[in-house]
């Protein structure tokens, strides 16, 4: 009976862990204000986040189950820190650490790269710097960069050398499967380097 349950909950974690992820996002700014939404879908449920009306959803089988909404919540004043804590704070990561977790933290980032597909992109984007020279700079910047993509999505831009604006209609769709997440993730964790450092740390901040 035992050995069944198990099997039962081994099977569900695979099935889990091998249903692809699909995130959606639909942003849009205009003005300095920001609307769209940001969506999970995954099995049986949905997540939605409308950022304009800071809502959050949970649905199941196409049904909410949870709704909650987010209010700004005013600025709390910064507590100043002690000189000594900061200096603490400061000669914690030492330099060899930095050097140890640059591998790892570069594999990490590759494998993540490596899960994601990118199904759907359609972005257009309007930007412009303080100093038109600097604009200038990015645009060369942008469409050397555009010359060597193939991806075969929408990506469009256009300067502006006026004023410093930054503007953007963005459509994308992309899919990850969780395991490959957690295959990369757990090579990091588990490696040597990281963990050496990451009780260095732990104990830098006890023994304050």
């Amino acid at each position: 009976m035992i050995a069944q349950i198990l099997a039962v909950i081994v099977a569900i974690a695979l099935l889990m862990l091998l249903s692809p992820v699909t995130i959606y996002a639909n942003s849009t700014r205009l003005g300095g204000k920001i609307d769209g939404d940001f969506r999970i879908s995954w099995i049986i449920f949905m997540f939605r986040y409308a950022i304009k009306d800071r809502q959050m959803e949970v649905l199941a089988f196409g049904r909410r189950i949870i709704r909650a909404s987010h209010k700004r919540k005013p600025p709390k004043p910064k507590k100043q820190k002690k000189p000594g804590k900061i200096k603490r704070l400061q000669g914690m990561l030492l330099i060899g650490d930095i050097f140890n977790l640059g591998r790892p933290t570069l594999q990490l980032f590759k494998g993540f790269v490596y899960a994601f597909r990118l199904k759907y992109l359609d972005i257009d984007i309007t930007y412009g710097l303080d100093d038109p020279a600097y604009t200038g700079i990015l645009t060369g910047f942008l469409y050397a960069v555009s010359g060597f993509s193939r991806t075969g999505h929408n990506i469009r831009f256009a300067s502006d050398f006026t004023r410093q604006v930054l503007d953007w209609n963005l459509r994308v769709k992309v899919s990850v499967i969780p395991i490959r997440i957690i295959l990369p993730l757990a090579g990091f964790v588990t490696n040597r380097d990281v963990l050496r450092s990451g009780l260095r740390i732990i104990r830098g901040q006890f023994e304050y």
